[in-house]
């Protein structure tokens, strides 16, 4: 066994070894590439660390220069805002960044930069060049905004251990009632599954400080099995971002449906307001407040609105991405309901993610929730205690720049205080993942 352990920590420290080894020797070759201006392999070296590299301000700057001059403008315009955000006080990265918002005939976000160049007091030369842009800048007409559109469509399978999150007891024993045999829908059922899932994003970037967004996101899952459970699941949302100095601001409104053999069981409609302060490189705080109306088409004794305020840490350092969410919320259920269908929400959340190399990334997500009822069911002498776990891994093998190979394994357990709510889920899939613009 000691043989056993002592092969595998070697193994496993050479293989990181390895992936450290080339991550750095990568560097020298991609800046060389970029200097005998060999834009367009040193685009495809760039693109093939990105997955493991980006965030890294060195090498945002060579992948962002590039794409500019490969003409990928909008990879530009991403990598080289990440640069000057992580280093402001540098001339360089802010006049290629100026260049590539003008490939996109966005004058104002490029007159904002070269502004922010002439405050860092540059070499004359560079002033008198950087004032002649400005000049003719505003002079020029005006400025027209620019649309981004991305897509993706994801196809798996899978195997679910529990689809309609039913308890495991066919027969529970009720107060005043004696044992009582479940009705079938209330009992857990198994199946496999194949699934669909595709997004458009289309975001317009008026200025650096000012972006919008329309995001439509479909998934259906039609099950092998148990065929009335199949369910398609719309998410629709549309806001608006506004940047000043460390901070961004966001207002989202979104609506999701969700049809439930065809039928539609549920609509939730909701608005957020959040806002993002960057505490330091790689470091971002969020807060938002939150307001959700839920109705259910099926069983109205269940509508509820419901309120969330949560704040959530955002922190990235080399291969490791790392965010811790906290949330507190209300659900106030419809008076003809009662209040046993009202009740406070506690939540608590980590998604961490891991980069390999450029081709494999890792994640894991843990979410924790407590759910307290505000008053008793009737046929219950308490009130109703939840509390639910849910543990989430996820592996994605990049095979082309827009095609991902994606594992997915997920467990939740719904721990209650009354018997019949008791339920495990336990879900895995696989499938092929498509990217484009």
């Amino acid at each position: 066994m000691a043989n056993l352990m002592k092969t595998i920590f070697i193994f496993c420290f050479a293989f990181l070894l390895s992936v450290i080894v080339s991550a750095q020797s990568s560097y020298p070759i991609l800046e060389k590439k970029i200097q005998l201006k060999q834009y367009k392999q040193a685009y495809q070296q760039a693109l093939k660390l990105r997955a493991q590299n980006e965030g890294d301000p060195r090498f945002d700057y060579l992948y962002g220069l590039s794409a500019l001059q490969t003409g990928h403008f909008n990879e530009a315009v991403f990598a080289l805002d990440r640069v000057t955000v992580a280093t402001p006080n540098v001339i360089r990265p802010r006049l290629e960044l100026a260049r590539a918002y003008l490939k996109l005939n966005n004058k104002t976000a490029a007159l904002k930069e070269f502004n922010d160049v002439l405050s860092l007091s540059p070499p004359a030369n560079v002033e008198r060049n950087v004032s002649s842009y400005i000049s003719q800048l505003n002079t020029g007409g005006s400025q027209a905004s620019k649309t981004v559109i991305k897509q993706l469509a994801e196809f798996s399978i899978g195997y679910d251990t529990n689809i309609n999150f039913g308890t495991n007891n066919s027969e529970i024993n009720l107060p005043g009632f004696g044992l009582v045999t479940l009705n079938k829908s209330a009992v857990k059922q198994a199946s496999g599954f194949a699934e669909a899932k595709f997004q458009l994003m289309r975001q317009t970037v008026s200025s650096k400080a000012r972006n919008s967004f329309l995001l439509a996101n479909v998934s259906h899952r039609k099950y092998f099995r148990k065929t009335d459970f199949d369910f398609t699941d719309l998410d629709l949302r549309s806001g608006f971002s506004l940047v000043h100095n460390d901070k961004k601001y966001q207002f989202i409104v979104r609506d999701r449906p969700v049809f439930l053999d065809g039928n539609l069981y549920s609509n939730t409609l909701g608005v957020d307001a959040i806002l993002k302060n960057k505490l330091a490189v790689g470091m971002v705080m969020s807060t938002s407040l939150s307001f959700e109306n839920y109705d259910n088409k099926k069983s109205p004794l269940t509508d509820r609105k419901r309120t969330l305020v949560g704040v959530k840490l955002d922190q990235a350092s080399g291969k490791n991405q790392h965010q811790y969410s906290v949330y507190l919320g209300k659900e106030f259920a419809d008076k003809k309901a009662g209040k046993q269908f009202s009740r406070d929400i506690i939540g608590l959340a980590y998604k961490g993610s891991y980069k390999w190399n450029s081709s494999n990334t890792s994640f894991i997500s843990l979410a924790y929730k407590n759910y307290k009822h505000q008053a008793a069911y009737p046929v219950f002498p308490t009130k109703r205690k939840d509390d639910r776990l849910t543990v989430r891994l996820i592996h994605e093998r990049q095979l082309t720049n827009k095609a991902s190979l994606i594992f997915s394994a997920s467990h939740t357990n719904n721990n209650s205080n009354l018997d019949l709510y008791d339920a495990k889920k336990n879900e895995a899939k696989i499938g092929i993942r498509y990217e484009w613009d």
